[in-house]
């Protein structure tokens, strides 16, 4: 798994990202905070988490569900966010 403050730059759709990894034991609990009742992963929750705590663009401006109704490329970013979290 990534170290707290492990960064990796990646351009989706013409748009350039900063994953920067929150940790161990925020990655955890931000995974912990996603599941429902019955220990289900809830997409909406865990994008949430990423947007809040590991995605930034590059200039180092956040972005939320709204940015990306205007930007192309929600799913790629969320893949690889997940891949660089969770690894």
């Amino acid at each position: 798994m990534a170290k707290r403050g492990e960064q990796k730059s990646m351009k989706i759709e013409g748009t350039e990202y900063l994953f920067q990894h929150p940790g161990l034991l925020e990655s955890i609990r931000m995974r912990d905070r996603s599941k429902n009742e019955a220990g289900s992963l809830i997409e909406e929750t865990i994008y949430r988490e990423l947007m809040e705590h590991v995605i930034f663009l590059k200039d180092g401006g956040k972005v939320d569900f709204d940015f990306f109704e205007e930007t192309p490329g929600f799913s790629d970013v969320m893949k690889e966010a997940m891949a660089f979290t969770f690894r």
